[in-house]
């Protein structure tokens, strides 16, 4: 029965972490993490793990379920971690620069208070 825990264990964190890639963003890590982290060291003090195999146990879950979740987020073409979207060309009322227009002309462009100097001047 010992033999099959940690294999069980780690299936189980890299099928959570898996499933939290697909659904869930990077946060949604931590209270997993102190999930795992307490589940597997009920189960392995429950199994008669010594301190040292428990821990090297639970370090390996939770290694293995991060690498699960950023595998996941990487092969995942619905994850857009590049996104492809265009803006929508409306600026946010505090922002200080119109949006380029389509026909590449810049809008009333803000000057900012520190651009006092003439970069066009010649010496």
């Amino acid at each position: 029965m010992d033999q099959i825990i940690v294999p069980v264990l780690l299936f189980t964190s890299a099928s959570i972490g898996a499933a939290a890639g697909l659904r869930f963003n990077g946060y949604v890590l931590v209270p997993i993490a102190v999930f795992i982290a307490l589940v597997s060291a009920a189960v392995l003090q429950w199994n008669g793990f010594g301190t040292g195999s428990g821990i090297a146990t639970i370090t390996a879950c939770l290694v293995v379920n991060q690498a699960a979740y950023i595998i996941v987020q990487i092969f995942t073409p619905t994850a857009d971690l590049l996104s492809d979207e265009v803006a929508n060309s409306e600026p946010s009322p505090s922002r200080e620069q119109t949006v380029r227009g389509n026909d590449g002309a810049h809008g009333d462009q803000k000057t900012h208070p520190f651009a006092t100097f003439d970069s066009g001047s010649s010496e």
